[in-house]
């Protein structure tokens, strides 16, 4: 199904009002961006997800060396030709085909800081991908995650009028798997008790957008996506 969405450009993303966010463009908080707002810099980055390599490249300025890793084949070899036009070959930039559902393979406590961006809504263990992102944190680690948030408010109406939100892809879903694949949905108190059973500490609870800086006040029920950043307990 991932080779289907990146590999055959099948999967369209999906913005709420993007008539506005085109005309409103530099009040636009884009995920990538609260995400790097949110690191705090190092020897070693990992981004669980990495599809073609964005987060990994700009997260690059802050940390010493930069890994990502995905389960698509095309995607992995997206990002290694990107890689290789941008820094050449010898950057300390790597690339790796993993499926994070059985396991990471990288050694205990190898990272600073693990980035997950629109990740866990598709796997199927929740409780084992985001421990195994724990083991490969170094203790006192930085985790920082982002998912769809179901109790956006827009999403509470939705489905009081008995309509399913799209919190994915709105197009195509005989192609790219029911609402883009996702499995799992969450809200703020979730997302926070998943982290706090595997073993990490949430410092930041936010969320972006059009208007993110002013939604970000009350995440839980503006935005239209959590990101949160935790630390290894």
């Amino acid at each position: 199904m991932y080779e289907i969405q990146h590999g055959q450009g099948k999967c369209v993303p999906h913005y709420t009002f993007p008539r506005l966010r085109k005309l409103f463009r530099r009040f636009d908080v884009h995920r990538e961006d609260l995400v790097l707002g949110l690191l705090d810099g190092g020897d070693r980055f990992l981004d669980v997800g990495c599809g073609s390599g964005s987060l990994v490249f700009r997260a690059r300025e802050k940390y010493q060396e930069a890994y990502g890793v995905d389960i698509s084949e095309f995607c992995i070899r997206e990002a290694e030709e990107r890689k290789r036009e941008r820094f050449g070959e010898s950057a300390p930039i790597y690339f790796s085909r993993c499926n994070v559902g059985a396991r990471i393979e990288f050694p205990d406590g190898m990272f600073n800081t693990v980035a997950s961006v629109a990740v866990i809504e598709h796997v199927f263990d929740l409780y084992g991908v985001v421990g195994e992102i724990r083991r490969v944190l170094k203790r006192g680690g930085i985790f920082v995650i982002e998912v769809p948030n179901i109790a956006y408010l827009r999403y509470r109406i939705e489905l009081f009028f008995g309509r399913l939100p799209v919190t994915s892809t709105p197009h195509n879903w005989r192609e790219v798997g029911w609402d883009g694949g996702h499995l799992h949905y969450f809200t703020k108190k979730t997302l926070c008790r998943l982290l706090d059973e595997t073993g990490f500490d949430v410092v930041k609870v936010t969320g972006g957008g059009l208007f993110g800086t002013i939604r970000a006040v009350y995440p839980s029920l503006l935005t239209g996506d959590l990101c949160v950043k935790a630390r290894k307990r």
